[in-house]
């Protein structure tokens, strides 16, 4: 599962004392939970320049119910509001997007391919678009995106403080959320820089649970400057078209 679905703009509910014991379900949303992941959200909102490295894991099942786990590396550099360069390895397979305020390109080094669209004024808005008009699904596209969309607020049914912990030399405050179809534990630096350490989500619409994962490591280097974040392509390489997909509305009237 490479997509992270927004949870960060969600509004305080009914309290919660304490956490549940070990194995204990909860139904109840946590206003400290909650404040945490807004938090959350506006500290990476007050980063203009990023610079993360993301350690991920996904899990596939076979059907005959035996799980196997892929490891890869997703890359990113940017300077909001508008520059954006993204590579996600995963075993052999490299994918490298661009975006430089006007153009989304993607492409594949390894084989030689890349596609080239316009896109919109901002990072979010341009992996929106790449999304809903292409079906491209950016793996920690959310890091630019949490936090902006209220309309998130109903999925959530559960969140609480689970404890804390040293996330890659990071103290962090540990949470579990739950939503329909999926649970979710996110770490959470403490201090004012909230910036999220880990992040794991077990999808529970498949009886097999297959879980992703990503641990974030922030560095404070500052990004490149705009030239690198322009797709210029090597001698050899061939373009071709980014497919469009139908509009959620007209899928499910199919």
């Amino acid at each position: 599962m490479s997509r992270l679905i927004p949870l960060l703009l969600l509004t305080a509910a009914t309290a919660l004392a304490a956490p549940p014991a070990l194995g204990q379900a909860t139904s109840l949303k946590s206003p400290e939970a909650l404040a945490a992941l807004d938090k959350m959200g506006a500290a990476l909102r007050t980063h203009q320049m990023v610079n993360v490295h993301a350690d991920i894991t996904a899990e596939d099942a076979l059907n005959s119910g035996e799980k196997l786990q892929y490891s890869g590396t997703v890359d990113i550099v940017a300077r909001r509001p508008n520059l954006m360069k993204l590579a996600v390895r995963m075993g052999t397979s490299e994918r490298v997007f661009y975006y430089d305020g006007k153009t989304l390109t993607t492409t594949s080094p390894n084989l030689g391919y890349y596609a080239s669209v316009p896109a919109p004024a901002t990072i979010a808005e341009t992996l929106k678009m790449a999304e809903e008009r292409y079906g491209v699904e950016v793996p920690l596209a959310d890091l630019f995106a949490w936090g902006t969309d209220p309309a998130q607020a109903a999925k959530l049914t559960s969140a609480f403080k689970a404890g804390e912990e040293t996330i890659g030399g990071q103290a962090c405050d540990h949470y579990a959320m739950r939503q329909p179809g999926a649970d979710w534990q996110l770490w959470i630096r403490q201090g004012d820089d909230a910036l999220p350490c880990k992040l794991v989500i077990t999808t529970r619409a498949d009886p097999a649970l297959p879980q992703y994962s990503a641990v974030y490591r922030w560095s404070d280097e500052p990004p490149p400057e705009a030239a690198a974040f322009t797709y210029t392509p090597p001698a050899g390489s061939t373009m071709i078209t980014m497919g469009t997909i139908k509009p959620a509305s007209a899928r499910k009237g199919n």
